[in-house]
């Protein structure tokens, strides 16, 4: 199975305009390279807005990839609280995160996306999180990585933790015997970096340097010991705006928060991810072609979110 990865889309028609066309730009370059499944993990939005989940809608429309059996998401951070867009917002970005209904966001979000959630294998139906997705050869495992507001545990909602309920209903599915001889791949927002401080070459506002201190995923440790019992093969990830292969415990794990809110206003990558039984590659691959931005379809798909 051949499989894009894509991460931290930061979908704002406000401020970052361009990242609709780099996303449409690296899903034609997929494509084009016989990618048979993508999979996005997290961060659509960059504030949180509704708008900008239906702008990306419009987009997997567009090439008939808002199907469940083409395009896995999961969610980010982002999708949930929201970012700051001013050097001003940050300011007061701890108390709109305070006042953010936690649970009512996620469940906004698998509304605007649950095309992309059916066939699911789920703990309850009410329940979108954690879920299994079953491919022939291939299990993918959507988790919510994303901690809900704390003043001192989390406080620029940024930071992750799996519930309980997801690690239990993990360990039940993950070991069951129809599921053994299949690669299994989990997909998360947060990292599972060796140190809980990546750097961000790349990234030098104010706002970036604050979240380095504060992109943990609490409890990572206990994860990575479950997916080594559950012979979890890879994890793929973003959170991190960089594109990163990197192995935690043996297991294979792929950042591709770089992909396209990378501070390059022309420049777009994913990795693509073969995923067989016997082996697994990932490389990154960025489009060689200089994409013609076709404005009127643009502003199409923008003013069907208005």
């Amino acid at each position: 199975m051949r499989i894009a990865h894509i991460s931290d889309l930061h979908l704002c028609t406000k401020h970052k305009r361009e990242n609709i066309s780099k996303i449409k730009k690296l899903i034609q370059h997929a494509l084009d390279n016989c990618a048979q499944h993508f999979v996005i993990t997290g961060d659509i939005s960059d504030n949180a807005d509704e708008k900008d989940f239906i702008v990306f809608k419009e987009i997997l429309k567009k090439f008939d990839l808002l199907r469940s059996d083409k395009t896995t998401i999961v969610i980010g951070n982002h999708d949930i609280f929201g970012g700051p867009q001013t050097a001003q917002d940050v300011f007061g970005f701890p108390t709109k995160c305070m006042n953010t209904n936690y649970h009512e966001k996620v469940a906004k979000f698998i509304d605007h996306f649950k095309e992309l959630f059916e066939n699911t294998i789920r703990p309850h139906d009410e329940l979108f999180f954690p879920f299994v997705k079953e491919f022939k050869d291939v299990l993918l495992i959507g988790l919510n990585s994303n901690a809900e507001y704390s003043r001192f545990k989390n406080p620029f909602a940024s930071n992750g933790h799996v519930s309980k309920i997801q690690k239990q209903f993990l360990k039940a599915i993950l070991t069951k015997n129809e599921f053994k001889e299949k690669v299994k791949i989990v997909l998360t927002h947060h990292h599972f970096y060796p140190k809980d401080v990546p750097s961000h070459s790349s990234e030098s506002t104010m706002w970036n340097k604050i979240e380095d201190y504060t992109m943990k995923l609490r409890g990572k440790k206990k994860l990575l010991k479950l997916f080594l019992e559950s012979n979890v093969k890879l994890v793929l990830h973003g959170h991190s705006h960089e594109m990163k292969e990197y192995f935690r415990e043996g297991i294979r794990s792929v950042n591709s928060g770089g992909s396209v809110d990378n501070n390059l206003k022309d420049e777009a990558s994913l990795f693509l991810i073969d995923a067989f039984p016997f082996e697994i590659t990932a490389e990154i691959s960025t489009p060689s072609f200089k994409s013609k931005i076709n404005s009127a379809e643009e502003k199409l798909i923008v003013s069907l979110a208005s």
